[in-house]
């Protein structure tokens, strides 16, 4: 699962009954707060022993996992927005499980692009994926299938879960308004997603056996998740 949490938007109450019902294996999470880490902590221990939680708002991130970890890092690819890195042993296997949350496209003149910066740290996650294989890529990577950064994850050897296994649409944003557009505390109301931003990449010789967007926890996001099958040995 990957799931960008609101920067709050998603109550620890809800946030913890999500990912019970849900029971993913591995979660990565995006824009958690201390209020949801604690809760990760203390509700979920028994379920994720394994935990990597920097809970920092808009910058944090969140690893969860029922395997053990053998080894995390922060990737420092963009100035004061660590991303996340971790291998994970799933019965034997060693498992690169990477976290990201690249700022959004900006306006610069008439048009509407990655910064410099950015595109050098999609290229530095997409390239350290299919160096360190099998891995799995997850995140709020702020862009759509239109952006060229898309075409790129592709053409370089990454698979698009959803895409290639999902059904509908796969819109996660926005549920409801984030932080950024607040105002009268309209928050909470509930809208129809029309951009699919949040994705689960895979290297080669994974394979997405299903993907789908998940239930609202009350973040700004929904959830995606997928299951993914190793090759056969």
């Amino acid at each position: 699962m990957t799931y960008n949490v609101g920067n709050g938007l998603a109550g620890p109450d809800r946030l913890v009954k999500l990912l019970r019902d849900a029971a993913p294996d591995l979660v990565g999470l995006q824009e958690l707060t201390p209020p949801q880490a604690d809760a990760l902590r203390s509700e979920l221990a028994s379920v994720y022993p394994y935990q990597v939680l920097t809970p920092t708002g808009f910058t944090g991130k969140g690893l969860l996992s029922r395997y053990p970890l053998l080894s995390h890092e922060q990737l420092e690819l963009y100035p004061a927005r660590p991303d996340v890195r971790a291998a994970v042993d799933i019965e034997g296997t060693r498992l690169h499980f990477l976290i990201a949350h690249p700022p959004p496209p900006r306006l610069t003149g008439m048009r509407v692009g990655f910064h410099p910066v950015v595109v050098t740290q999609l290229g530095t996650l997409a390239s350290l994926a299919l160096e360190h294989a099998p891995s799995v890529l997850v995140g709020d990577f702020n862009m759509t299938h239109r952006n060229p950064a898309y075409a790129q994850f592709v053409a370089a050897g990454l698979e698009d879960a959803f895409a290639a296994v999902g059904s509908g649409r796969g819109w996660t944003l926005p549920k409801r308004m984030g932080h950024a557009r607040v105002k009268h505390g309209l928050e909470g109301l509930p809208l129809r997603p029309v951009s699919r931003v949040d994705y689960i990449w895979t290297t080669p010789g994974l394979r997405a056996e299903s993907a789908w967007v998940g239930e609202d926890a009350g973040s700004d996001h929904l959830p995606v998740l997928a299951r993914i099958a190793f090759p056969p040995a």
